[in-house]
């Protein structure tokens, strides 16, 4: 049976993967701050244990809980921008940004995939699994000058990128594939009421996505359809 490992799986495009994933027979495995209030993720179904990203020893004990289990996808989602470690919505730039903020930004949305990578490395080498960075299009270089007013967001994101070539290099002759994804617009508490996909539509796309990839493509920036992203 597929198992797959779905981090920020109480909300959102979390949730929305999860109930995908489970509908098509999966194992989910999801982790999120306060499991106790994931209410819509055990009744999907999933087995649900606490996880903090921004914390290595949160990490460590979610793996642990994992066990030797082999797991076949791993979705690193769990994401934050600097709106929810106390930035005012119209002070993220640059200039505006406290150091604390930035970090916390950072220890999240870039560290937390580096040390849940390595907490699961065994497991996916078992599965020769897929490790799906959820990154976003303000970490491209060629689109973020357009869009996107946080600058720690965006710079976690440009980062993650580049973590997830440096990961798919390493985890490549093992079989495991690496990618960095942008999932759309999604109508989410992070993309807000505007945004353009549903998360079920987003999820329903993105499962497909994943289920075709090879690892041939490993290394690659991808959007939410399958086409490739620019960096």
């Amino acid at each position: 049976m597929t198992t797959v490992v779905i981090t920020g799986a109480n909300r959102g495009l979390g949730l929305a993967l999860a109930k995908r994933y489970r509908a098509l027979g999966a194992t989910v495995i999801g982790g999120c701050r306060k499991p106790d209030a994931a209410v819509d993720l055990a009744a999907a179904g999933a087995e649900v244990h606490p996880l903090d990203t921004g914390s290595g020893a949160s990490i460590a004990a979610f793996g642990a809980a994992v066990g030797d289990r082999p797991v076949d996808v791993l979705f690193n989602n769990a994401g934050i921008d600097a709106t929810a470690v106390g930035a005012d919505d119209g002070a993220r730039g640059a200039l505006d940004l406290t150091e604390a903020q930035f970090r916390s930004v950072i220890d999240v949305n870039l560290l937390g995939p580096l040390l849940m990578v390595q907490a699961l490395a065994d497991n996916l080498r078992a599965a020769r699994g897929k490790v799906i960075n959820v990154s976003s299009q303000v970490g491209s270089f060629e689109v973020a000058p357009r869009i996107g007013r946080d600058a720690s967001y965006a710079s976690s994101k440009a980062a993650l990128n580049m973590l997830s070539l440096k990961q798919s290099q390493v985890l490549q002759p093992d079989g495991v594939s690496v990618i960095a994804l942008h999932p759309g617009w999604v109508r989410s508490d992070m993309g807000g009421p505007r945004a353009t996909l549903e998360p079920a539509d987003a999820a329903s796309s993105i499962a497909s996505v994943v289920d075709g990839l090879t690892i041939d493509q490993t290394g690659s920036f991808l959007q939410w359809d399958g086409s490739v992203h620019p960096w």
